[in-house]
């Protein structure tokens, strides 16, 4: 028996886990940017608090709970949403090297999650493991398998309906560079914010401005890698889907181009000589 097999039931628990960390990590996004709004609010009531001549001081305390409480849940939450987000982008990159049959991934879940942390590097790493990962699971990347008709018979005698796969989600680069940009954006804005004087009304008010500049950036952020994370998701169900209804004579074949292309690469290493056959 081919050992297809058991390889299409490891993709089938990968994929699984995979699409459950997308749900979360989703939900998680959904969180952030629910924060990024209602502190964006709450800087613009300390504003608007601040133009009134005469504001009763229960006004001002309920603003000042309110901005605690959203600095707390900012602070909860980019933390939650984060480890959801990294643990979805290490079990993407390893299903992203399983169904990629012919060259493989070019990252490793560790070196993904790494360029995420370490200063200098994340301000441009993360975007080209995200763009990695959706241009590598593309769905062309697999053979397609035809259509499978419904034979329930609720079309009739004279017709067959015939299951189509629903189209893979797809974003442009531009997306995923301006996503990655608003998040840094959001992060600096806030870190020169929380150090700007707001001893004075006018030093208050700038200080407010910017982090709602820093919240709306956040937010934003957050909404589009919602996007980004569902496009991948899709992507990764529609590989599995052609990979999983693909001949084992079809997954031979990309084998088969796999070592045909390492053969390639390995050739242009100064010094190395392929093996003869």
């Amino acid at each position: 028996m081919s050992g297809w097999v058991e390889a299409r039931a490891a993709w089938d628990r990968d994929v699984h886990a995979a699409r459950g960390r997308a749900r979360a990590a989703i939900v998680g996004l959904g969180a952030m940017a629910t924060v990024g709004a209602f502190t964006g609010l709450v800087g613009a009531l300390h504003i608007a608090l601040l133009r009134r001549v005469d504001v009763p001081d229960r006004a001002w305390e309920l603003a000042n709970s309110l901005r605690e409480a959203g600095g707390m849940s900012e602070l909860v939450l980019g933390l939650v949403a984060g480890v959801l987000f990294l643990r979805w982008i290490a079990k993407a990159v390893t299903v992203a090297d399983a169904l990629e049959l012919v060259r493989g991934f070019p990252w490793t879940p560790s070196e993904a999650v790494t360029a995420f942390l370490i200063p200098v590097v994340n301000l441009v790493q993360p975007y080209k493991v995200v763009r990695d990962l959706h241009d590598g699971l593309a769905p062309d990347g697999a053979p397609e398998p035809a259509p499978r008709p419904v034979l329930d018979g609720a079309a009739g005698y004279r017709r067959v309906e015939v299951v189509h796969a629903p189209p893979a989600g797809a974003v442009h680069h531009a997306a995923i560079g301006v996503w990655w940009a608003l998040y840094v954006a959001s992060r600096v804005l806030g870190w020169i914010a929380s150090g700007m004087r707001d001893q004075t009304v006018a030093e208050f008010t700038r200080s407010r401005a910017v982090f709602i500049v820093s919240d709306v950036a956040s937010l934003a952020a957050a909404l589009l890698a919602m996007r980004v994370v569902r496009a991948i998701d899709s992507r990764i169900a529609e590989r599995h889907r052609r990979l999983w209804h693909a001949s084992d004579e079809e997954l031979d074949g990309r084998l088969v181009e796999r070592d045909r292309q390492l053969r390639q690469d390995l050739a242009k290493v100064p010094g190395f000589e392929a093996p003869l056959e």
